[in-house]
């Protein structure tokens, strides 16, 4: 439940905050006063769209913030707040706010950590439930329908349709393979001459991975042979063969070595370094050898150098045609290479996917088949209890009817297509909602799916914004009682103008607008018994009130009072 609200620069709301109660809290005022910002401000708390026009003009931020008791759904609600890593408070208490900026943006937060507006929606579906002042109209489009019925579900249900879900996704994956099969003759061969060319155009080249590489290194070394013949040749001379009258590196280390020996025989001292430039010479003399047949090797041939040019270019238009790295050429090679075998082998491979289809399909007929029976279940149960709410609802001779037909191809939601149909007087026949309902019934109808639906979801708030469209007389009596007591088992927030339903409150606001400098102002007022007459008054009669007008309000309230409490007892 919300036991707090708190608006500020929200349309004409500069700053107001309102604590609701349990039971039944009534925001009443004039049309236009304010009561919809309200209403409004709840559902950004809830993921609601936003815009900046909402903010109050002259400033440059909006913000609405509510404090809400966990009292239903506390398991699930509590592992949505683990997953984002949102810590909950011992007490229950959950504080949900969203800032509305002049650039466009919104700052949702949850107990202080940020989150993203879709995590808000998901939230505040398992906290407050919303029926509009228009959502009766909801109803007159048929294809909702099913939906509505399907609220009434359980785990299973939805489990089935995820499988459903599952099985049409592999459904249609066959089905655009069979697309690559939907060729003529004449597009068939040009097909498999494409992919036969393409093919041997690959095999052909031989080619391997790592090979560019390679490649890329061997012309290299080529294209720089005469500057590494002269660059080796020149080490191997300085090392072993010496330039000009220069001795080499090896002779004179050979010296340095002949030196050292005869010093080691008078001083035994020596002996490590002596062993170290022994070391040092045999290294040199195999850095000798080695260079000398790396100079012997270097290939001068300008032959093989245009080989490797050709090889490299024919590579390259390779990769051109089929792919960034050879690596690609290769996995395209075998690709087609499926494609062909599968053209070439087209009806056999035609017939195994038409039999996996076949086999899918039987599974989503079957699943349909529980999903229906299901739906059949939750409708017999929907048309009783709806037909006993309506009655309630002064609509006492009407049927009301869940019309499930099959279809010849499933969807998502199985094989059944929902309607609601109704029968308000004795002998007429039932027809669909929109032929037949008028606005209060419509609104009556709603308000009778959301009085089951409450008991079955269990959440905990819920908001009506204005359901007495087209309502009057005892229809606003047994409305006003069904709203009292769906009361006692929820919070109940209802925006209203119906007398009826007002004296019903257990906690009423009234809202009004006020200008003052050439500002205009919401002001919200929660009222005490006193006040709560003299709204009731004002409703009635408008501005001017009466003794009698009063007399009749106090007495409104108090008979309300009187059957608040009777069911209580029960």
């Amino acid at each position: 439940m919300i036991l707090a609200l708190s608006i500020k620069n929200i349309a004409l709301i500069e700053e107001a905050e309102i604590k609701f109660e349990d039971g039944l809290n009534i925001l009443t005022g004039e049309t236009g006063a304010g009561k919809s910002i309200v209403i409004d401000s709840m559902m950004l708390l809830l993921g609601g769209r936003a815009n900046k026009d909402i903010i109050r003009n002259g400033t440059q931020k909006a913000t609405v913030e509510g404090i809400f008791l966990i009292n239903s759904h506390r398991d699930l609600i509590h592992n949505i707040l683990d997953e984002a890593g949102i810590e909950y408070e011992e007490d229950d208490t959950l504080i949900i706010s969203r800032d509305i900026t002049e650039n466009g943006r919104n700052y949702c937060r949850v107990n202080g950590r940020i989150v993203s507006l879709s995590f808000l929606n998901k939230l505040g579906t398992y906290l407050v439930d919303i029926l509009g002042q228009h959502e009766h109209q909801f109803l007159l489009d048929n294809s909702k329908h099913m939906s509505i019925l399907d609220n009434f579900q359980d785990k299973d249900f939805f489990r089935i349709k995820n499988m459903i879900k599952d099985l049409l996704e592999k459904y249609n994956s066959l089905n655009n393979k069979l697309k690559e099969f939907n060729l003529d003759d004449k597009e068939k061969i040009s097909r498999i001459d494409l992919l036969k060319y393409q093919i041997n155009e690959i095999e052909s080249a031989n080619i391997k991975p790592g090979e560019e590489d390679d490649l890329i290194e061997k012309r290299n070394i080529l294209m720089n042979s005469e500057k590494l013949f002269n660059y080796m040749n020149e080490s191997y001379n300085l090392l072993y063969k010496g330039i000009e009258d220069n001795t080499s590196i090896v002779d004179r280390l050979s010296t340095v070595l002949k030196n050292l020996d005869t010093s080691f025989r008078i001083d035994k001292k020596l002996e490590k370094l002596k062993d170290m430039v022994e070391s040092v010479l045999y290294t040199l003399e195999d850095c000798s050898l080695q260079i000398r047949d790396y100079v012997e090797n270097i290939d001068f041939n300008a032959d093989n150098l245009n080989e490797i040019e050709k090889r490299l270019d024919l590579l390259n238009n390779l990769k051109r045609k089929y792919g960034r790295t050879i690596e690609e050429i290769i996995k395209y090679k075998e690709e087609k290479n499926d494609e062909l075998l599968k053209l070439l082998n087209a009806e056999k491979e035609i017939n195994k996917i038409n039999e996996e289809k076949e086999k899918i399909m039987a599974k989503i007929k079957k699943l349909s088949d529980e999903l229906h029976l299901k739906r059949r279940n939750v409708a017999d149960f929907l048309e009783k209890k709806i037909s006993t709410v309506l009655s309630e609802l002064n609509m006492p001779n009407t049927i009301f009817k869940v019309d499930i037909r099959k279809k010849d191809v499933p969807n998502e939601n199985g094989m059944d297509d929902v309607e609601f149909l109704i029968s308000t007087n004795i002998g007429e026949p039932l027809k669909p909602l929109e032929k037949i309902a008028s606005g209060g019934e419509l609104s009556r109808i709603m308000l009778a799916l959301k009085t089951i639906l409450a008991d079955f979801d269990g959440i905990s708030t819920l908001i009506f914004d204005e359901v007495d469209t087209g309502i009057s007389g005892k229809a606003a009596q047994a409305v006003a009682e069904k709203i009292a007591l769906i009361s006692r088992n929820h919070q109940v927030i209802c925006v209203t103008h119906l007398p009826q339903i007002t004296s019903m409150a257990d906690a009423h606001y009234k809202i009004t607008k006020e200008v003052n400098k050439d500002k205009t102002y919401i002001k919200i007022e929660k009222l005490n018994y006193e006040g709560k007459i003299k709204e009731l008054s004002r409703i009635i009669s408008g501005s001017i009130m009466t003794d009698t007008t009063y007399n009749h309000s106090k007495e409104l309230i108090d008979l309300a009072q009187k059957y608040k409490n009777s069911i209580r007892q029960r």
